[in-house]
Parts: C-alpha cells; sequence; structure tokens
C-alpha cells in the first residue's frame, strides 16, 4: 500500500517534467525568428542597392542619348553607354531583385511554417499571391528553386551577351546552354502547367 503513492508521485514527476521538456522544445522553434529579421534586413539592402542602381542606370542612359544625339554608342569610352553595356546593367538590376525575392520568399516561408501561421495574409486572399502560401516545407523549397533557377537562367544570359565566339564550336556550345536552360525551365514549371489543365477540367 505504501508504495503506490511513491509511484504515484513518480509518475506526477516524470509526466511534469515531460510536459517542461516538450514546452522548451516547442518554444525552442523560435530561435529562428532571428534569423527571419536578417533574411528580411538583408532582402531590403538587396532591393535597396538594385533601386540605386537602376536610378544610376537610367541616368546614365539618359545622358547617352542627349550626348550621342539620342543613340546609344557604339563603341566603349568616353562615358557613354553601349547597348550591350545596356543590357548587363538590366540584366544585372534584375538579377539583384530576384535575389531580394529569394531572401524575402526564405524570410516570409520560413516564419510561416515554423513560427506562426501570419495572418493578415490568411485574412487577404484576394491580394495574396499564390506562390507565397506554403504548407510545407516541400513548397517551400520549389518556390526557391523555380526563383534560383531563374538567376541562373539571368546569369548565363549575361555570360552570353558578354561573349566573343572565336570558333564555330563556340556556336554550339551556345546552342546546348540555350537548349539545357530550355529544359531546366520547362522541368521546373511543368507540374504547374498539368496542375492548371487538371484544375480547369
Amino acid at each position: 500500500m505504501s508504495d503506490e503513492p511513491q509511484h504515484s508521485n513518480r509518475s506526477r514527476l516524470s509526466r511534469t517534467i515531460e510536459r517542461k521538456f516538450e514546452s522548451f522544445l516547442w518554444h525552442f522553434r523560435l530561435v529562428i525568428v532571428p534569423g527571419v529579421i536578417g533574411l528580411l534586413m538583408a532582402s531590403s539592402i538587396v532591393f535597396a542597392l538594385g533601386a540605386i542602381e537602376t536610378t544610376a542606370l537610367v541616368g546614365e542612359f539618359a545622358t547617352t542619348l542627349w550626348n550621342n544625339h539620342g543613340h546609344l554608342a557604339d563603341e566603349a569610352g568616353n562615358g557613354l553607354l553601349t547597348y550591350n553595356e545596356f543590357i548587363i546593367s538590366v540584366i544585372t538590376v534584375v538579377d539583384d531583385f530576384l535575389v531580394g525575392v529569394v531572401l524575402l520568399i526564405f524570410g516570409l516561408g520560413s516564419y510561416d511554417l515554423f513560427v506562426s501561421r501570419i495572418d493578415p495574409a490568411l485574412e487577404q486572399t484576394d491580394i495574396r499571391p499564390d506562390w507565397l502560401v506554403f504548407g510545407s516545407l516541400e513548397e517551400l523549397k520549389s518556390v526557391l528553386g523555380k526563383v534560383v533557377l531563374m538567376i541562373l537562367t539571368i546569369m548565363f544570359l549575361k555570360v552570353t551577351i558578354d561573349l566573343k565566339f572565336e570558333k564555330p564550336v563556340d556556336l554550339i556550345y551556345l546552342g546546348g546552354g540555350i537548349a539545357l536552360v530550355s529544359l531546366g525551365l520547362k522541368l521546373s514549371h511543368g507540374k504547374d502547367i498539368d496542375k492548371t489543365k487538371f484544375t480547369d477540367k
């Protein structure tokens, strides 16, 4: 008879310890909050850099048109902007904004999955993009993968524009690179296209 109260006390103590430990584990997920804040700050910095580069590009473009009779320069130099330089600068700006988007998506997705649902996003379903809805880590990885693929595609385009073709085989390499990029884009968006067709039916 005397052992029963002791056993009951031990069970109660064990449940209390287990409860507190599980509560600690559950609240430990909040350790990701500083990382989320850091990602959002980094995203803001990248967006600001992109805006600064865009402003500088617009100014340089206007200066070139003003000093070169409404045309881009044929050759580099004299502070004038050539067509290739203009395209490369535009690609660089787009690349910066895409990196900012990656950081933003990863920050919002991490908070949404590991900390708490973002209530304003749930309340404003009419203006919330579908790609900002994350039901699992796999969905977050899928969205990030597609954006990263777009960044790599833009980097490939930037290298292609700046590339000098010295041999006929270089054109074959270029065609192969374009085919691989197209295949990657097709594979990454193929599932979404199939889902859309299925939904329409």
